[in-house]
């Protein structure tokens, strides 16, 4: 166990929203990145504000906490720092990043060795795009447990923000030779090496976050991504096909599967499936464009001139 999972424990730390493991368009983001920590005070506390500073409603753990912070110094130690931690997480929840950043500040002030509150504050500045920032506290963190995968992956979408890939991918490959089960760090090296042109290598990657989750939609749309740029068809259809088998209304899969058949020249098919997009996300510009192009080769083709010119467009992506 690592010794943020060990203060995770200990703070019995839960979360305002789920483990994250989309594709954002910064590539990935791990779990810290949607950090919301709640931490558990010790020995019932002192203050009765205790009972909404544990609140899953942010406002109320905000007055919750206001109320066990304004009396900080009747508190131990611990449950002052777990009072700024809760008020910081249910401010970031909320979006005011600024107050909630402020907040983990204050707990690190308590105690400077808090992986918790450095980990949310690392996202925090994430999200306000402060990357410097945000990388500075991954990195401390790192340098507690140098085999924090989760810290690792959080570095590396920040270097990637900056547009240092080279870092990133180092951060990448240090994550992918600890991560022995979770298919995580395959997910966000395979998207880079995608980025990056290196769609054998991407290929690669996926393959291995598919073969630990046979179900991951992520890894079928990457991966059949890698191959419409090769201009494999075939396979590519075959990917897109069992991500939206496993989720129907998986967009992204959706309109580039309509994309693959539009490079196959079956101009039919691909019209039904951007229709189909269209239908679960109206106005979509993909979608909209690809069925409009559609519409125009068909009757082209109807009318018996030549559609041959057309070119299949650049697939809609979960990284870019």
């Amino acid at each position: 166990m690592s010794l943020l999972e060990r203060e995770l424990a200990m703070f019995s730390v839960k979360r305002d929203r789920a483990f994250w493991l989309k594709i954002t368009p910064v590539f990935f983001v791990s779990a810290l990145n949607s950090l919301s920590a709640y931490a558990e005070h010790e020995n019932d506390g002192v203050n009765p504000g205790w009972n909404l500073c544990r609140s899953t409603n942010p406002d109320e753990r905000i007055r919750g906490c206001d109320q066990v912070i304004s009396e900080a110094a009747k508190e131990t130690k611990h449950n002052q720092l777990a009072a700024y931690i809760n008020r910081a997480s249910a401010y970031q929840t909320k979006g005011d990043l600024s107050k909630a950043i402020l907040d983990y500040s204050k707990a690190l002030e308590i105690d400077a060795s808090s992986l918790v509150a450095l980990s949310a504050r690392g996202a925090a500045y994430y999200a306000k795009k402060e990357f410097d920032k945000a990388i500075a506290d991954y990195s401390q963190i790192i340098d507690h447990d140098k085999s924090n995968v989760s810290a690792l992956l959080a570095r590396a979408a920040a270097w990637r923000s900056q547009g240092n890939n080279e870092k990133s991918l180092n951060d990448l490959t240090q994550a992918v030779k600890l991560e022995k089960k979770n298919n995580g760090p395959f997910l966000a090296r395979g998207a880079l090496y995608h980025a990056l042109g290196e769609h054998d290598k991407a290929i690669s990657d996926y393959s291995e976050a598919l073969r630990r989750d046979a179900k991951n939609t992520l890894a079928y749309n990457g991966r059949g991504a890698c191959y419409y740029a090769k201009s494999l068809y075939d396979k590519a259809l075959a990917d897109f096909d069992a991500a939206l088998k496993i989720d129907e209304k998986y967009i992204a899969a959706l309109v580039n599967r309509a994309n693959a058949w539009r490079g196959k020249k079956d101009f039919t098919r691909a019209k039904a499936d951007y229709d189909s997009a269209l239908v679960l996300k109206p106005g979509l510009p993909a979608a909209e464009q690809g069925s409009q192009d559609m519409a125009r080769l068909l009757a082209k083709k109807a009318a018996g001139e030549p559609v041959s010119s057309d070119k299949a467009p650049k697939l809609v992506h979960d990284h870019d």
